[in-house]
């Protein structure tokens, strides 16, 4: 039996499907990228840790390494060998996916924020050091422009744009988040510089959502946060899509107000002020979201600037693509949002939270649109998939927001939780 594996290599979370000859489609498998623990949270960290052809040579091993652990996932539970996999597909933004071939990555570190023209992906896992994947085809989405990398096109792939009358928005929660807006007549994108938060990254008490324990929900009770957990476990932190239902919670019961100020006990009218506490050591209000009598699990004031600062980049994004994109002159457009952070937040949150600059709309999350798009390639015969990433290339246009003065002034107006101001 021969296999086609799609791999999603994210910047925290790298995930992979198989497929084999007969299109049996097997179940999703993640795990962490292990140039997370090393070479830092977000995209930023990674260029300043791959600026020369050493250093990027270190992230690409990594990269391979945490691959090659998901390979060997697979090929334990099916019994197959790495030669019975006949072809690899791999999506990611532009850092990671240059990361994954090894070139160094000093032209995305200053204007204009670009991948060198000298680079190209390799079609033959060969060119990979350390893959375990021996003279086997390889494809690489290609880089649209800048930050906007192959992932974005391969959510754009996944979601059909290119045929679509009716036009479709989707952002992809990660440590950047991509955004695109299209339809047949024209696709725009942009990449929204969010950090990590939503991914739990520069959280105090933040962890990733694969992680055991991780509190991906949280709902405020008389007093008490009545918790979940990803896998059941103890709680061990709070993860994005928990990050996310905790603002809500906290933004319903007016525990934090429009500035994003947690509010002291005595300035809340909830009955649930209980769960403020005064810090000791700086006298800054915090949230006491989980405790056993040993173990706590905090949220601080500085936690809840990087959620803000997340939500505004996202907000100022969107509305920036939204307006390029002239949407009033669509009488309607869909909205989906995909990435670990999507697949487990609710839907209903998002109004309140502010985190997009429309209201009221249903929005359809999608666990992995990247994924998907790998497999909808691996699955797809030749001539659909190469003239459907041709003519995604050909209708899209990037709208970069580094050292954009139009994204800042969005984004200090965006800071501000909106609905408190209704």
């Amino acid at each position: 039996m021969q296999y086609s594996l799609g791999i999603d290599l994210g910047t925290t979370t790298v995930a992979a499907v198989l497929a084999d000859g007969t299109k049996k489609v097997y179940p999703y498998k993640s795990t962490t990228n292990l140039q997370y623990y090393e070479f830092g949270l977000d995209s930023v960290k990674r260029i300043q840790n791959g600026l020369d052809k050493n250093s990027a040579g270190k992230l690409q091993e990594k990269a391979v390494e945490t691959i090659n652990s998901l390979i060997d996932s697979f090929k334990s539970e099916l019994g197959f060998g790495y030669e019975d996999i006949k072809e690899i597909v791999i999506a990611g933004n532009t850092v990671m996916e240059m990361a994954f071939c090894g070139y160094p990555l000093i032209s995305l570190s200053k204007p204009p924020y670009k991948p060198s023209s000298e680079i190209f992906f390799p079609e033959n896992t060969d060119y990979i050091s350390g893959l375990n994947i021996k003279n086997k085809k390889m494809f690489i989405f290609p880089v649209l422009d800048g930050f906007v990398g192959g992932d974005t096109v391969s959510s754009i792939y996944y979601l059909d744009m290119i045929n679509r009358t009716k036009p479709a928005f989707i952002a992809d929660f990660g440590t950047n988040v991509e955004i695109a807006l299209g339809c047949k007549d024209k696709i725009y994108t942009t990449s929204a510089p969010a950090g990590p938060a939503f991914e739990g990254g520069n959280i105090k008490f933040g962890t990733t959502a694969s992680s055991a324990g991780a509190i991906s929900d949280v709902n405020l009770e008389n007093g008490i946060f009545k918790i979940n957990t990803v896998s059941g476990s103890h709680p061990s932190g709070i993860c994005g899509s928990g990050i996310m239902s905790l603002v809500y919670e906290l933004l319903k019961e007016g525990i934090i107000d429009e500035n994003g100020r947690i509010l002291p006990p005595e300035d809340i009218d909830s009955e649930n002020f209980t769960v403020v506490r005064k810090n000791e050591e700086n006298g800054e209000n915090e949230i006491v979201v989980y405790f056993d009598g040993k173990n706590a699990v905090k949220f601080f004031q500085e936690d809840l600037r990087q959620f803000q600062f997340a939500k505004s980049a996202v907000k100022s994004a969107s509305e920036i693509l939204l307006e390029k994109f002239k949407i009033s002159n669509y009488t309607d457009f869909d909205v989906f949002i995909s990435g670990t952070f999507g697949s487990h937040i609710k839907t209903d949150i998002i109004d309140l939270v502010d985190i997009f600059p429309f209201k009221g709309k249903k929005i359809k999350a999608v666990e992995s649109s990247v994924l998907d798009g790998c497999l909808k390639y691996i699955l797809s015969d030749r001539l659909e998939r190469e003239t459907g990433i041709e003519n995604i290339i050909k209708k899209s246009k990037n709208f970069p927001l580094s050292g954009s003065g139009i994204f800042q002034k969005h984004f200090i107006k965006n800071l501000i939780f909106q609905h408190l101001r209704l």
